[in-house]
């Protein structure tokens, strides 16, 4: 206890120089705590949307397509997945089978490319929300040559609701002989509907039609055949990841003995995987900058320390003269060191948690941003309003972590003087 009092006289001795230092902590602490929470919430959001209006919980794909997808391989495609449907159902799942094509939007101004996802109306509400974001008009219905655009591409198009559309894309299907065949085709559709998501994506260049238009001649000559069945169980949580009950495994075992060999069930984190490498990438860069500023912090005690070393070698002197054992005189400039990172974490963290306290109930709106840049994405699958969330076990190793560095930066300095004999320590000017 004598040592720890004598550690807080100094620390008072020296007012300045421990507030610059705790400061820099301070700073290096709140800020690392601050994008923290900030990039984990946005991660949890773009998480939550990819599952909520893009993947599901596990998607099934011909083995082949997968393997392409990025490609948008229609020909990869199958037929005959109605018993699937009907045993996922028994089973306690939703599941919502659908086609995807690319192609391009004309209206009476422009032509953009665009992302078509052909569904059966009600079995994909059962799986996602996009449903539950109409902004204007209606979700796609059965057999209406009708089509529902995200906001972003509705705008940049130039169409609302009741516009006339035409749609262009090229079929690609696989003859007799496996060899693949292009066939141009040109649908007019009917604007009927306009998202407006909290998904980036969605919002944007991404169309819905109904699959029952795209059967025959007047659609896309699909005969039946989808690229993709998306699964969610029908209990659960949309504010939460999937469990366990939702993992391809999990589900391939209740239904593996009506799946062909040429059909494979992907967990979603498997099948965004893409964007989830470079998500984690961009975390990385933000945690590398926060560790570059923790660093300089960490040079600020070690300077500090140095200096109150070197300016009380004399005292240092003194010390080891009335017989202090050198294992005391290091553990007291170890506890000051301590101190000043206990004292500049503590702050971080208090702000920190201030700060998150607003991030996690209100955020940051970025949409009047998003307008005017007229972006349709930066990346994440989030738009709007971007919200924190609470990491309390880093928040606490934060604080812990700055504590001990800040203590191990009095090492080399105190060794040093340690080496002085009592003598010349005691004649240092």
């Amino acid at each position: 206890m004598k040592l720890l009092n004598l550690a807080f006289k100094n620390l008072s001795r020296h007012k300045t120089k421990t507030i610059i230092t705790s400061t820099a902590i301070a700073i290096g602490v709140w800020l690392y705590i601050f994008i923290d929470a900030w990039l984990s919430g946005i991660q949890i959001d773009s998480k939550r949307n990819l599952i909520n209006f893009e993947i599901g919980s596990v998607k099934i794909y011909k083995k082949e397509y997968f393997e392409k997808k990025d490609e948008i391989p229609m020909y990869e495609s199958f037929k005959n997945y109605e018993k699937i449907i009907e045993r996922l159902d028994k089973e306690g799942y939703n599941a919502s089978p659908r086609i995807k094509f690319t192609g391009s939007l004309l209206s009476k101004e422009i032509e953009l490319p665009f992302l078509f996802i052909g569904v059966n109306p009600e079995l994909e509400k059962r799986v996602f929300k996009t449903h539950e974001f109409i902004e204007k008009g209606t979700f796609v219905e059965d057999n209406l040559f009708g089509i529902v655009l995200g906001i972003k591409g509705a705008k940049d198009l130039g169409v609302d609701i009741g516009d006339t559309v035409k749609l262009s894309t090229v079929i690609d299907k696989k003859d007799e002989n496996n060899k693949i065949k292009h066939i141009y085709q040109v649908m007019e559709l009917r604007v009927i509907g306009i998202i407006n998501s909290t998904n980036s994506i969605i919002n944007g260049k991404i169309a819905y039609l109904p699959l029952s238009i795209l059967q025959d001649e007047m659609g896309l000559m699909l005969e039946g055949h989808i690229t993709e069945i998306c699964i969610r169980k029908k209990d659960a949580n949309f504010t939460e990841l999937p469990k366990n009950s939702e993992k391809a495994k999990f589900i391939e075992n209740k239904i593996k003995d009506l799946l062909p060999g040429d059909l494979i069930l992907v967990d979603w984190d498997k099948d965004a995987k893409d964007y989830i490498s470079v998500s984690s990438g961009d975390a990385i860069l933000s945690y590398i900058t926060i560790a570059l500023l923790l660093t300089l912090a960490v040079i600020g005690i070690a300077n500090t320390m140095l200096m109150a070393v070197t300016e009380r070698t004399k005292e240092i002197g003194m010390l080891k003269a009335l017989g202090t054992k050198d294992s005391e005189i290091s553990l007291l400039y170890f506890m000051e060191a301590g101190l000043i990172g206990f004292i500049g974490a503590f702050a971080g963290i208090i702000l920190g948690i201030i700060t998150n306290l607003y991030m996690v109930n209100i955020g940051i709106d970025y949409t009047e941003f998003f307008e005017k840049s007229n972006m349709e994405n930066i990346g994440y699958r989030v738009i709007g309003i971007f919200k924190s969330i609470w990491n309390w076990d880093k928040i606490v190793l934060s604080g812990i972590f700055s504590t001990l560095i800040a203590s191990l930066t009095a090492y080399f300095p105190v060794k040093r003087a340690l080496k002085i004999n009592i003598v010349d320590a005691l004649r240092f000017e």
